[in-house]
């Protein structure tokens, strides 16, 4: 009776090894999209927030409606920046924004993003690279 209970010990060890094997984190790419041309979508409490971006490694031009937009981009990590109005037209507009990609796929990403230093209002949304 204990050779079967050491083997059982042993099949189940090996299948939990196993498991968490092949439960790895997925890998994130954020470097492809650095650079490009972006449709954003991100669902706040006042609606769907949708925009298209220019974006090379330190300049965002952001189009929203008629409205165009233009940040500089600083990368802290590889799947994380801050996005700072060239322009700020008020005091809210002079706060940096922190970006953080979540999840990347071929075509875009999930990201959450929030005021820096704002922790309790970040906000998530999708990006798709257009070119």
């Amino acid at each position: 009776m204990t050779l079967l209970k050491h083997l059982q010990t042993k099949f189940f060890l090996i299948f939990v090894v196993l498991l968490l094997l092949s439960c790895g984190i997925p890998e994130k790419n954020c470097s492809q999209f650095k650079n490009g041309e972006f449709s954003f979508e991100s669902k706040t409490e006042n609606g769907v927030y949708n925009s298209r971006s220019i974006r090379n490694d330190s300049i965002e031009i952001e189009f929203f409606g008629s409205s165009i937009d233009t940040s500089r981009i600083t990368w802290v990590s590889e799947c994380e920046y801050l996005l700072r109005k060239l322009r700020p037209k008020s005091l809210s507009e002079e706060k940096a924004v922190s970006v953080k990609i979540i999840n990347t796929s071929d075509k875009g990403y999930l990201f959450e993003y929030s005021f820096v230093g704002d922790r309790e209002n970040r906000a998530r949304g999708n990006a798709l690279k257009i070119d």
